[in-house]
């Protein structure tokens, strides 16, 4: 017997299947704010690298931006979910 078949059969017998883990998707701006971050970080390790302290301070404001962002979607996207978790239990 192949495989295919015996899990086919299996199934048949009233097994359970697998649960899979769904994927919480992210959303863009959190996704933007993590790129920000990277980004910045480049920024600041190349300003450091070539003694440009210019370079150095922008990739630094970038990373700051970056976090902002990432945290304020998350904070928003939490409250949202909160709100709709709410309006559906009533």
């Amino acid at each position: 017997m192949n495989k295919k078949h015996e899990t086919r059969v299996v199934l048949k017998m009233g097994a359970k299947r697998p649960v899979r883990n769904r994927k919480k998707k992210m959303a863009g701006p959190m996704r933007v704010g993590i790129a920000l971050i990277i980004l910045g970080a480049f920024l600041v390790g190349l300003g450091g690298f070539f003694n440009r302290e210019a370079v150095s301070i922008y990739g630094f404001v970038v990373v700051v931006c970056g976090f902002v962002l990432y945290f304020a979607s998350h904070f928003y996207l939490s409250h949202l979910e909160k709100k709709n978790a709410k309006g559906k239990k009533l």
